[in-house]
């Protein structure tokens, strides 16, 4: 909603959604359920689900429907890998004992991580935690890698940017830059930030720029997390007004001055 997907009467078919998520209609449901509760969806019999209401900008989605268990937990063995609490491998039966859950809840929260590319399984039921960002000479490598492979997407023949997805990254980007920072979860900023520069590499069209880029954006995910909480708030605001500079060039058609700011904006998170 936040997102600007559906706006108020839309119908909202827990099928399709279902089905988009791959999830089954249970959980969907029960998500639609809760934003009934909120008063941001009505469900009609025979009709099904419609938006009520929009969410508003001081409206915090993650307030209005809680995390799930699984959700929690990932969030939790994502915090404790990156505050250095959980060595490089790890057994399920520590898990549970450490955050007093169910072996299937840490089973699920650890395949999800391996779908991410951030841990691989181990005989028995060990996992390891596989590379990243873990050292100052890996991240000052992967700035230069960026600044290479986001910049120079931009100035490639095919680059041509989405007018929807251009849209949304403002509205996202906007939504973030009006929101009080200590509502600003980081799991929110990390793919709301992911996003934007994927997003804008897909532009392209170069399909190992992409792959690249998302790699990039899973080496740096967990290391994100750690340094999250020294982030100063000047820092956060600065980004989305770099963000949005770069998008409204591109909304203007000046590539080049798009990827000078880019540029820049990707040199300065280095040196912070």
């Amino acid at each position: 909603m936040h997102g600007g997907r559906w706006r108020v009467g839309d119908r909202i078919s827990d099928l399709h959604l279902a089905d988009e998520l791959k999830v089954s209609r249970t959980p969907v449901r029960q998500a639609l359920m809760l934003l009934t509760a909120q008063g941001l969806v009505a469900y009609h019999p025979g009709r099904g689900f419609r938006v009520e209401r929009v969410p508003e900008g001081d409206d915090a989605l993650e307030q209005l429907v809680p995390p799930s268990e699984t959700e929690a937990l990932y969030s939790q063995i994502m915090n404790h890998r990156a505050s250095g609490q959980l060595a490089g491998e790890v057994s399920e039966a520590q898990l549970v004992e450490l955050f007093g859950v169910t072996r299937g809840a840490v089973r699920r929260v650890l395949m999800r991580f391996a779908a991410e590319g951030l841990t691989e399984r181990l005989p028995g039921h060990g996992w390891r935690f596989t590379e990243s960002l873990d050292n100052p000479q890996a991240v000052h490598e992967s700035y230069d890698f960026r600044l290479i492979v986001e910049c120079g997407a931009l100035k490639m023949a095919g680059f041509a940017p989405d007018p929807e997805q251009l849209q949304q990254l403002f509205r996202e980007q906007s939504d973030i830059l009006q929101m009080p920072v200590e509502q600003l979860r980081q799991d929110v900023w990390f793919k709301a930030n992911a996003n934007f520069h994927e997003t804008l590499v897909s532009w392209s069209r170069n399909r190992y720029l992409i792959e690249s880029v998302r790699r990039q954006n899973s080496l740096r995910k967990i290391s994100e997390f750690a340094h999250f909480s020294h982030l100063s708030e000047q820092h956060i605001r600065q980004a989305c007004t770099d963000h949005l500079g770069i998008l409204k060039a591109l909304k203007e058609g000046d590539a080049d001055y798009a990827a000078a700011l880019l540029r820049r904006h990707i040199s300065r998170s280095a040196e912070i």
